[in-house]
């Protein structure tokens, strides 16, 4: 007999499933979602009552006998994967992520149906800055991220990247060296290691905090999941800070996303020599919320500027 929550984490992971396999009817079974819940959305399309056209309606032409028997082993195939189902009704939900069943479609760029969690059963903490940059990391651009990773990590702050090669790995190595905690978010499954070259990145990363992704174990990374991960990350987060990335790049959509959420958004300068300055300065010059930051003491003076940043009242 299954719980309330373990409804609810049914129910999630089985929609996010169908939001993978199903990308033409996204939009519908958000519709449903929002109307019933997730709960009873699920219940309607399994039900034998529900009519074949209302069924099509959502489901296309996947037979309602998959939909059943991928429900009925949802929570096991996370376990099997090493991971648990996060839900916003889990008290460990990350508080800053929105709930996908309760907003607007159009408004949910950084926002989940769930996640799967591999690492620390704890929640993601409030203190949590994003550090983000390009693939293409130059040493530059590496040292500086490096060291942000680092010394954020020492002041307390929980350091979330995306898995990426470049600034994000920098980032997460600069604060892991720092035995610090950290969040890494994957554009694909959770039993993806994204790149396969950080599968042991990954796994220090799951000992010093948490590991997750929004999509389905067996979901394959690809270019329009890596840019989801990235405003998931904006929405999982206080702050971003952008090291470094090419001009008019969707990498900038961390920095975006983080402005759009009214948070502390902010952007390493570089060279104006390297084409990888061009994505911090485009900011600074298109976004008046974007502030300049040098290293980790001037993220933290703009962090303070945050609920997370600020004294607790006595």
């Amino acid at each position: 007999m299954t719980t309330g929550l373990e409804e609810n984490q049914i129910a999630r992971a089985v929609l996010a499933y169908l939001a993978v396999h199903l990308p033409t009817h996204v939009e519908q079974l958000h519709e449903l979602a929002v109307s019933l819940g997730p709960v009873e959305a699920l219940g309607t399309l399994l039900s034998p009552a529900t009519s074949a056209d209302v069924r099509e309606h959502y489901l296309g032409v996947m037979p309602v006998e998959r939909l059943r028997v991928h429900a009925g082993a949802v929570l096991d195939a996370a376990e099997d994967a090493g991971t648990r189902v996060l839900v916003p009704e889990d008290k460990d939900w990350p508080a800053r992520l929105d709930d996908l069943s309760r907003i607007e479609w159009a408004a949910a760029p950084s926002s989940a149906w769930c996640l799967w969690v591999r690492g620390v059963p704890a929640p993601i903490p409030a203190r949590t800055v994003a550090i983000h940059g390009s693939r293409a990391a130059t040493p530059y651009g590496n040292t500086v991220a490096t060291e942000l990773g680092h010394d954020l990590a020492k002041a307390g702050w929980t350091v979330a990247v995306t898995s990426n090669f470049g600034i994000n790995a920098a980032a997460l190595r600069g604060a892991l060296a720092a035995d610090g905690r950290v969040v890494a978010v994957l554009p694909g499954g959770i039993d993806r290691p994204y790149p396969a070259g950080h599968r042991a990145l990954l796994g220090q990363a799951a000992k010093n905090g948490q590991v997750i992704s929004a999509y389905p174990p067996g979901t394959p990374p690809d270019a329009k999941r890596a840019a989801a991960a990235d405003r998931l990350l904006a929405g999982l987060t206080s702050g971003a800070v952008l090291v470094e990335a090419p001009p008019d790049t969707t990498v900038v959509a961390v920095i975006e996303e983080t402005i759009r959420r009214g948070r502390r958004a902010m952007v390493v300068p570089g060279p104006v020599t390297s084409v990888l300055s061009g994505g911090p300065h485009q900011a600074l010059r298109d976004h008046r919320q974007a502030r300049l930051v040098r290293d980790a003491a001037d993220v933290l003076t703009e962090l303070k500027h945050t609920p997370a940043g600020r004294p607790a009242a006595h």
